[in-house]
């Protein structure tokens, strides 16, 4: 059995064997006591399913893992419980004093991922095999992963993507463009976006991080709320074009050109 199956039943069970408790407890059928201990004591299945996206985060081999939203949700999960135990002054409410792990996340993949760019872990191949297929993937939404829109003349497409945590990369010089002017519009949390662009391709882009670096061919921008605008001397007159929108909060934007 999968290690991913075995943690899906676990997790069942647990689920099942808390309810049957809480529905006895109501009935008066086991003692106030039990129920009380497992009111303040189920958040601990969020540290769970933490620990199981962390653990698979870390394991290239498996898919559907991430150790920043994996660490998350365990670290979130733990602090609750012992909050809800008197141990600590942490609630349910209190997951925003928990914002400086971004700048951890930030760091960490910096310093270590970065190292194994051609070596990168899974990512979304991104398709549009039919009008199904398209309609779905111009409007996306990933709470986490990594998506790549890099394969041998790719169509490009209207789009609008969100990514919680995540990186996005664009190579358009394997892209097939349409006539006409292409909206592209990314936002996200946390993560890089990362675009490579042909030297004769119209195009203009607004970007913007709250934390974090923007570099557009030459111009550059670090710190704190940055924006950047950027259009090719072309664009107005080109009959082939992007336009794009860039927004995230933590992270990295860069476009080059070749």
């Amino acid at each position: 059995m999968k290690s991913h199956s075995l943690f899906k039943i676990v997790v069942s069970f647990i689920l099942i064997g808390v309810g049957v408790l809480l529905i006895l407890a109501n009935f008066g059928v086991i003692s106030v006591e039990i129920s009380s201990i497992i009111e303040k004591n189920w958040p601990i299945l969020i540290a769970l399913v933490g620990l199981k996206s962390f653990i698979d985060g870390i394991r290239s081999n498996v898919s559907g893992g991430s150790w920043t939203f994996g660490s998350f949700l365990l670290i979130y999960g733990v602090l609750v419980v012992l909050g809800r135990n008197g141990v600590l002054d942490f609630g349910f409410g209190d997951i925003w004093t928990l914002w400086p792990l971004l700048l951890i996340y930030i760091g960490v993949h910096s310093l270590v991922f970065t190292k194994h760019k051609g070596n990168k872990g899974k990512r979304v191949k991104i398709t549009f095999d039919s009008d199904n297929e398209k309609q779905y993937r111009k409007n996306q939404k990933n709470f986490v992963g990594d998506q790549s829109f890099s394969d041998e003349n790719w169509t490009v497409e209207p789009m609008e993507l969100w990514n919680g945590v995540g990186e996005y990369y664009f190579d358009f010089t394997k892209a097939y463009i349409p006539e006409g002017e292409t909206p592209i519009s990314i936002k996200g949390w946390v993560g890089d976006v990362r675009m490579l662009m042909p030297e004769n391709l119209a195009f203009q882009v607004e970007a913007a991080a709250n934390i974090g670096s923007i570099k557009i061919l030459n111009q550059q921008a670090d710190g704190l709320r940055r924006e950047v605008f950027y259009q090719t001397p072309d664009y107005e007159e080109a009959t082939r074009k992007l336009s794009i929108k860039l927004q995230i909060q933590v992270g990295e934007i860069r476009i080059d050109q070749v």
